[in-house]
């Protein structure tokens, strides 16, 4: 009677194979998203060039700017494309003809959200002060609407 325990049992090499193959394509598909997100779209960097020429024009902006920078908020949000959340862009426009919208921005940056914008689930920042929540919806209004280029 043969022991098999003692044989290794024999993978055909096709499937070995495939396994890397399929592994390179899964870090090409990562290094693919990665880099979208990093660099984003010639779109995302005309708004942010845009936005960088608004703070020079207007230099109460800077520290909105500021603030947005030290913040978590371009995880969900992008300048001029939705990820997670609504873009800038997008809050923007919708909210930039109410009135006393920079309030009502700041309070829910701190308060959080959801339905506002669908099902998606806009956390709490109680970690952002108020003063900060205000400086981060006024640079947010100033993002001037897209242009057709």
């Amino acid at each position: 009677m043969e022991d098999y325990d003692e044989q290794p049992v024999q993978r055909p090499k096709w499937m070995g194979w495939l396994i890397i193959i399929g592994m390179i394509l899964v870090v090409l598909g990562l290094l693919n998203l990665g880099v979208r997100l990093y660099v984003g779209t010639p779109s995302d960097q005309s708004t942010a060039q845009r936005m960088q020429e608004m703070v020079q024009q207007r230099p109460e902006l800077a520290q909105g700017q500021a603030n947005m920078d030290g913040s978590d908020c371009m995880r969900c949000h992008g300048i001029d494309r939705k990820f997670v959340g609504p873009s800038f862009l997008q809050v923007a426009d919708r909210y930039r003809e109410q009135t006393d919208t920079q309030a009502y921005l700041a309070r829910k940056i701190r308060e959080g959200s959801v339905g506002v914008w669908g099902n998606t689930i806009m956390p709490r920042h109680p970690q952002v002060t108020q003063a900060q929540a205000q400086s981060i919806a006024g640079w947010i209004l100033a993002i001037p609407p897209k242009t057709d280029e």
